[in-house]
Parts: structure tokens; sequence; C-alpha cells
């Protein structure tokens, strides 16, 4: 992948810098907050060359490319400059909707939680470790060298408060620096000491609450959002002159007072509810929500929503000190789904496949699923659902035992030790990891899935030849060992493709081909193959032949904006076609009079693995029996 390459591409598609807010990366996904969602293509973005996948979620437009998302990112932070202070548009109406509000508060949780990812994942690590090393004996703990690096691994965790003050002012747009600030006044060691001492303390009447905040959560979110209104109204009133200092000084006077007596309790008590509702839904369920959130994690995570479980997550961790539903079920899914992708790469015949499951199940087995998720199982989908399987079976145990993390990291072999506590809690995160590692292949060599390869397994035997197949494939058709003719699929005028009215198609971004501009409204097989993808919006399709040559038709520019309206898909994806077969209906004089252009590029997706596309720009009418492109 270039990433100078793709980042350029997927600003160019999401309606370039003037279109975006703000963005950051998680693990495997390029979070934007766009200003006009609709302006992303996203079908394009989906298409590119090492793009797993787009999708608009929880108020952002996340870009899924795996595990060179970092490099993606700082190529695309070199090209966009952010306007911090850009005032929102003043007469924009927020969807006040149930999915509305929702969108809105999963993107904040998402904003607030993501940036402080590293820190938190990384003492949760160490604490993980020293346990690992207290259980072996490697470590006492009366020694020094643990209570110095016990307090190492704690630092991130008592100071959340601080780390959440400034992601926080980052979310709200308001002054990081006076929000960290305020969260110093609440963890300040001399303010523990005084309102801990006999004297009852209170600031004009009112009492201030003895309260701990150190590795609190929501009190500092509640203080930093009010405190944003309260700025503006500070920097509203006060002079210019003697702004820098009036201005921080009013916000801290207001809001010290406010985050110590009100804000902080309360925010307190709604942490304190939220751990003690997880547990009581836990009590009425039991084991059966492990098992629930274990099997559907993939699709949560597939809209990149499971980022709203930290504050719970969070929560759970500074009362009662562990977690027993979210992790338990994603060590589960995670397992699952690395497991599923080995087992594909070891039964899968085709070369393509077995690339692309060995690194994601590897990936998935550490606890980053999104490469399995997207480049495996939604691909085959049955895969998925013994993906599901084994993540249920593993779920259900880990549910009965009440497995416990006492650590806030993704569940992977590499960070098992979050696990270790009392008793036999870290035998039980094993067997629940063993679990699913065990049943998922199990479930994916029962199921079975769409091989690409398997008909081109023919091995003989003491004279004799057996195939080998997962499943029913595409008919056989003797492959052509110099070239394959694609046909034209649609009736019209072939043109070069950089005659087209579209970068990403005219510069060959996402593969060779020819484009045509039609003149009747339907699209048929250009060969014998099978049916890949069928695109939501219906304006695209994506073909395999049986030699293995991967197309994609998109019918007109733009056209994803119609939303599926005047076309009609009349085959499903996983379908074996012929070459002639009818595809798609679209209307063309409906589209036209819509404003859209219909010319339609042909693609060859996978043009990397062919020595060379040549396209046949033909005179007069083409049409199914006319050669469109010849593939060496």
């Amino acid at each position: 992948m270039n990433y100078k390459e793709t980042a350029k591409a997927i600003l160019d598609k999401v309606g370039g810098q003037e279109n975006i807010n703000d963005f950051l990366h998680c693990s495997t996904r390029l979070r934007m907050n766009l200003k006009d969602p609709n302006q992303a293509k996203t079908e394009e973005i989906k298409a590119m060359d090492g793009i797993m996948g787009a999708v608009y979620s929880g108020g952002q437009y996340q870009v899924i490319i795996g595990n060179d998302v970092s490099y993606v990112y700082n190529e695309l932070k070199q090209m966009i400059t952010i306007n911090t202070d850009e005032k929102p548009e003043p007469n924009k109406k927020r969807d006040m909707s149930f999915k509305g509000l929702f969108e809105s508060f999963a993107g904040l949780i998402t904003g607030i939680f993501q940036p402080i990812i590293p820190a938190i994942a990384a003492a949760g690590m160490f604490k993980a470790l020293l346990l690992l090393c207290t259980s072996l004996g490697i470590l006492s703990k009366e020694s020094q060298i643990y209570a110095l690096l016990l307090n190492i691994a704690d630092s991130a965790f008592y100071f959340l408060p601080v780390l959440l003050a400034y992601s926080s002012a980052q979310k709200f747009k308001t002054n990081p620096y006076i929000a960290a600030t305020l969260a110093g006044v609440l963890l300040h060691p001399k303010m523990i000491a005084l309102l801990g001492g006999e004297v009852p303390v209170e600031i004009a009447g009112i009492p201030v609450p003895n309260i701990s905040y150190a590795s609190s959560v929501l009190p500092i979110i509640l203080t930093v959002w009010l405190m944003s209104y309260v700025e503006k109204f500070a920097d509203k009133v006060s002079p210019g002159p003697v702004k820098i200092f009036l201005k921080p000084l009013i916000v801290i006077l207001v809001m010290a007072p406010l985050a110590l007596t009100v804000l902080g309790p309360i925010g307190n008590y709604l942490g304190v509810g939220l751990s003690d509702g997880l547990f009581w839904i836990q009590g009425k369920i039991g084991w059966l929500t492990v098992v629930i959130l274990a099997v559907f994690l993939p699709f949560i995570v597939m809209f990149g929503m499971h980022k709203v479980f930290y504050p719970v997550i969070f929560a759970a961790m500074v009362s009662p000190g562990y977690e027993t539903l979210i992790h338990s079920a994603m060590l589960s899914s995670n397992m699952a789904q690395g497991a599923g992708a080995l087992a594909v790469w070891f039964l899968a015949k085709d070369k393509k496949l077995k690339q692309v499951a060995l690194p994601a199940g590897i990936s998935g087995l550490f606890g980053i699923t999104e490469p399995a998720l997207y480049g495996v199982h939604l691909r085959l989908k049955r895969t998925l659902v013994a993906c599901m399987i084994g993540a249920g079976s593993a779920g259900l145990f880990a549910g009965i035992v009440n497995l416990k993390a006492y650590a806030a990291v993704g569940p992977g072999l590499a960070s098992l030790p979050m696990f270790i506590g009392a008793e036999n809690n870290f035998t039980y995160a094993l067997i629940t990891a063993a679990i699913s590692i065990v049943v998922t292949p199990i479930a994916v060599y029962f199921i079975g899935f769409n091989d690409p390869g398997a008909e081109d397994n023919a091995q003989a035997s003491s004279g004799e030849s057996a195939q080998v197949e997962t499943t029913p494939a595409a008919p056989k058709k003797e492959k052509l060992q110099s070239r394959l003719v694609v046909f034209s699929p649609i009736e019209g005028e072939a043109i070069l493709l950089k005659a087209v009215n579209d970068e990403a198609f005219s510069q060959e971004a996402m593969g060779k081909g020819m484009a045509i501009k039609p003149s009747k409204g339907q699209v048929v097989a250009p060969f014998d193959g099978t049916v890949q993808t069928v695109f939501r919006t219906k304006h695209s399709i994506g073909l395999r032949s049986v030699e293995g040559v991967e197309i994609l038709i998109h019918i007109g520019i733009d056209t994803v904006k119609l939303k599926g309206q005047h076309f009609n898909v009349v085959v499903q994806e996983g379908d074996v076609v012929k070459h002639g077969q009818l595809l798609i209906e679209f209307d063309m004089e409906a589209i036209e009079k819509a404003g859209y252009d219909t010319t339609t590029p042909v693609i060859v997706t996978n043009s990397g693995d062919y020595l060379e596309i040549l396209g046949h720009e033909q005179s007069g009418k083409i049409g199914a029996e006319t050669p469109l492109i010849t593939i060496l």
C-alpha cells in the first residue's frame, strides 16, 4: 500500500479538507467527524486497494484500514490543517431522533476515550505483567521494586481524570489546560486530606463530600462539559486588555466549587450506578449476558460501536476493581475470529484468500479482529456464523464461571495476564480461549465456505484424480493460460477509462479497464463466474470469473447518491452466473434526468495479478458478444 496515495484518495473521496471537522484513528480505523457525511463516496472508498470497508456510525465516518491505519493517518495529518476555532454552522439542525441522539452520544464517547487508550492499554498491560511476575514468584509483593513498579503502572489509572480532562476539552472545544487544572483540583493530595479530616468542609454553606476522584470517569467529563459554556461566558465579559488572565480566572472561580460540590458527586454517583447496574443485569440474566454479547460482538465492531463500552469498563475497574461481562465476551469473540480465519487459511485452496486469512487470523488472536472480520468472515459469510458459534460456546463457559478481567486492555493472547487474579480465574481465561479456538475451526469445517480456488484443486494420487472442495463452486471451465477476454456487460459505446469524468476511475486508482456509454439499461454477465458483491445502493456489482479475474461494474458516476433508486438487481451475492445472463436493470432516462452521468466503468480490480490489461475501443455499437478487455 502506498500510504500517501491512499491518504490523498481518502481525503478526496470524503469531500476534501473543508468537509472534515477533526479526525483520529484507533487500532484499525481512521475516524473522521465530517460536516456533511453525505459527501463521502463510500462505495468508491470501499473499492480502494487496502481498504477493508467504510461506514458512518456513532456520529463518525470510519474507514477500516487494518494494522496500517497509523501510517495512513500520519500521511493524512500532513495534508490537513484543522481549524479548532471554527464555529459550527449556525442554522444546522440537530437530529433529535433516537438514532441521531445515540449516534451523537457514541461519537462523543469515542472522541473522548479513543485518544487515551494507548496510555490505559500500556498501564493495563504493565499491571498484568506485574501480576504474572508475582504469580510465578519472580517478584514479591513485599519488595520495594514491586511497589515502585506498581505505582508506575497505576499512574495512568490514578490520574485518569487528567487524561480525560484533556481529551474532553478537545471534544467540547474548550481550553484543555484549564480542564486539566480542574482535574488537578479533584486529585490534589492536600484537598483529599482536607476533605477526609474530622471537620466538615463547606463552600458558601454547601457541604463538600469526601469522595475520592482517583480513577474516576464521569465527574471530570461533566465538569469539562459545563466549563465549555462557562468559558464562552467568561470570554464575552472579559475586556480585551485583561482577558489573558481574567477569562481563565473566572472559569476556575466558577467551576472549581461546582466540581467539588455538585458535578463531582453527581458524576461519582452515576459511575457507581453504572457499575451496579451492570452487575444487576448479570444478576438477573446471569451467564446469558456474556453469551449474547460474545455472539453479536462482530456486528457491534462492524459499526464501530464497541467504543461505547468504555465508561462501563472504567467504572467497573474503579469499583469493584474488575469487570465480568465485556472483556469476557471480547475474549471469546476475538479468539473465535482469529481461529476462524486461521481455519480458512488451512482449508482454502485459493492463494489470494490464504494470503489474507493467515495474517488476519494471527492479528485476531492478538485482539485486533477487523482484518479477520472484514477481510475474511464478512466476505465468506458462513465462517462468520462459525465464529459466532465458537464465541457463544466460550462465552457460555466464561459466564458460568464469572470470569473477571482486572485490566482495561483488549483481550488477546498477549494480554491474557489481565485475567490473573483470585483463585482459578486465569485458568478459566485459558479455558475460555481454548474453547473458542477449538470449537470455531470445527464449526468452519462442518459449515464450509465458498472457496474460490476449490475448483482448481485436482490432485493425482496412484493414477487417480481427486478433487477437494469446501463447498460447491462455480461451474468448471478450462482456463485460458495466455489470455482471457472480458466481453462488454452493457450495450453502448466503449471509451477509454481516462475519458471518464471521475479521477478515481480515470487515474486507474481502483484498477485498469474500460468504460461504456450505455444505450440500453441492462447489465449482463461478461463471462462465466460468480457474483461476489452486490452493493446495497444497487448501482455497482462485483464479479469473479472462473479463471479468477475480478471485475467491478459501476453504473454511472456518483450514482451512489441515488440510494438504489432507478436500479433493479436480479441476482444475489454468491450466485453462479453465465456469460450474457441479466444482472441489473436500470432506468437510463430517470438517472440522467436526475443529473447523473450514466457512463459505466468496468474495472479489473485485481489488475496487479496480471501482466497486462488491454482495452478494446470499438467503433459503433457494442454488446454482450463484443470483446471489451483482454487480460494477459
